[in-house]
């Protein structure tokens, strides 16, 4: 009994293999991939230049935050990469959907301060921004920003992990560095775990493969404070364990599942030289142009992976791409594109009678001379993988658990002439009387499921669940008190 799993009443996604049984269970399981949506922003401000990076975006009280590091990949006379000055800028939004960049009024550039610049900063790496939902937080801490800094000690440059502090989200002051161990020259990410009671932070190290090569990996540290951090430990995986370049982490507690971290990381992939295909793919003249400041520039892809973990440290990952680079444009498909938000927010719908949906942001053009797009994409509540089967009916079986609560809901989706079919169990399969739902079709992220017995009866006690499937899905349950 004591090695029984409780699930309680938390929300279960099947975003891993925790639950199921892969001896009885025949239905498949799916990553779903996020839809490209409208374009919400445009980079056509003069000291915005080529290149958005590192998007941090989460939703406050109702008012969604993005914070952006503008990050030039040419001067204005094509001389000089990565050239300065580097600003962080600001835009704000009240459905996730429709963006603005407000005057703030704090930065001064060309003799105007009619911008949305937050400030100026001699880095090239991330400027991560979140909410501290500690709730010992000091007022004037409760917006917190990592950046990276570099000193020379002993001959030797140094990386540094600081934060910035702010009361506003906007106005930004000098905090106090949080570690040395690391390389930092990334998206780092942190973030209050309140079911930890501690804040949990990733950021980027390096590490040799089997061949002698430095390969870029993530690594967490925990802190009570904010102050004194754990010794930093990579990251493991399970699923694709091959040793991909992580290049960025985009790790954060699912809003829904709090207990579940999701993250959408950038995973970086150069070739070894130029090849034939790359005189095919397109802007291929900008690409070689590009590869005078360094073979990076015209030969390294990026796309995005999806990892998810119930510890934060062991992380479920799939070496298929959640996000692709997409359709071929006159300058995308190059090192940079596809960068996500560090954050998933969950959005309103058009219509006010369809589902709410997750959102994260992403921008295409990157360091091409173009002007960069910032486009939404959308996924389905807890939609990033589901069990399911075709026409010809699958089953997905349950380890046994145990449930706190009185009604089961489920988020579900079937065709016309599809079905499921829920039947709850005793542990050893044998069937609890009224515990068959009969079908269930329709497309639902919260549907209530109807059963005879009183799940009351059986809250505490084991049971497990045996879910027919045909031409349909299951993304997630969740026992709950009516």
């Amino acid at each position: 009994m004591n090695d029984m799993i409780k699930i309680g009443s938390r929300r279960e996604l099947f975003a891993d293999d925790f639950l199921i049984d892969q001896k009885l269970t025949d239905a498949v399981r799916t990553m779903h991939h996020p839809v490209c949506r409208e374009r919400v922003l445009v980079n056509d401000a003069p000291w915005e230049g080529d290149g958005w990076v590192y998007y941090s975006t989460f939703e406050d009280n109702g008012l969604y935050r993005m914070y952006y590091h503008t990050n030039p990949l040419l001067d204005r006379e094509n001389k000089k990469s990565f050239v300065g000055p580097h600003y962080i800028c600001y835009a704000c939004s009240l459905d996730g959907v429709h963006w603005v960049k407000p005057k703030l009024g704090i930065w001064e550039y060309n003799k105007s301060c009619a911008n949305n610049i937050i400030l100026e900063i001699d880095t090239e790496d991330a400027f991560h921004v979140f909410r501290d939902e500690n709730p010992s937080c000091p007022d004037e801490e409760r917006y917190k920003a990592l950046l990276t800094r570099r000193v020379t000690r002993d001959g030797q440059r140094v990386s540094q992990l600081w934060c910035m502090t702010s009361f506003d989200g906007i106005h930004f002051a000098d905090g106090w560095i949080l570690s040395e161990q690391g390389r930092f020259d990334t998206h780092n990410t942190a973030f209050w775990d309140p079911l930890l009671g501690k804040y949990v932070c990733y950021f980027r190290d390096l590490h040799k493969n089997a061949d002698g090569e430095m390969v870029r990996d993530i690594r967490r540290m925990e802190s009570a404070d904010f102050r004194q951090w754990s010794v930093p430990e990579p990251i493991v995986y399970t699923g694709c364990t091959e040793d991909f370049q992580m290049y960025t982490n985009g790790i954060h507690p699912y809003m829904r599942a709090p207990y579940l971290y999701v993250g959408i990381p950038t995973r970086y992939v150069q070739r070894p030289a130029w090849e034939d295909n790359y005189d095919e793919l397109c802007g291929s003249e900008h690409r070689r142009f590009r590869m005078q400041f360094h073979p990076r520039y015209g030969l390294a892809l990026t796309d995005n992976l999806l990892i998810t973990s119930r510890d934060g440290i062991t992380f479920n990952r799939s070496g298929e791409a959640f996000m692709r680079p997409g359709p071929e444009g006159r300058k995308r498909w190059v090192y940079g594109d596809g960068y996500a938000s560090n954050t998933i927010v969950a959005t309103p719908p058009v219509d006010e009678t369809d589902a709410w949906e997750l959102s994260f942001y992403s921008a295409v053009n990157q360091w091409s001379e173009e002007t960069a797009h910032v486009y939404r994409y959308s996924l389905r509540m807890d939609g990033f993988y589901s069990y399911g089967g075709g026409y010809e009916e699958k089953t997905l079986v349950t380890k046994p658990f145990i449930f706190d609560g009185s009604r089961l809901e489920v988020n579900f989706s079937t065709s016309a002439a599809g079905r499921m079919r829920i039947f709850l169990e005793q542990a050893d399969g044998r069937p609890i009387l009224g515990g068959d739902s009969g079908d269930l079709f329709g497309d639902s992220i919260d549907r209530k499921v109807h059963f005879k017995a009183e799940l009351s009866v059986l809250s505490g006690t084991p049971v497990r669940m045996r879910v027919l499937l045909k031409d349909a899905d299951i993304y997630s349950f969740r026992f709950c008190k009516a």
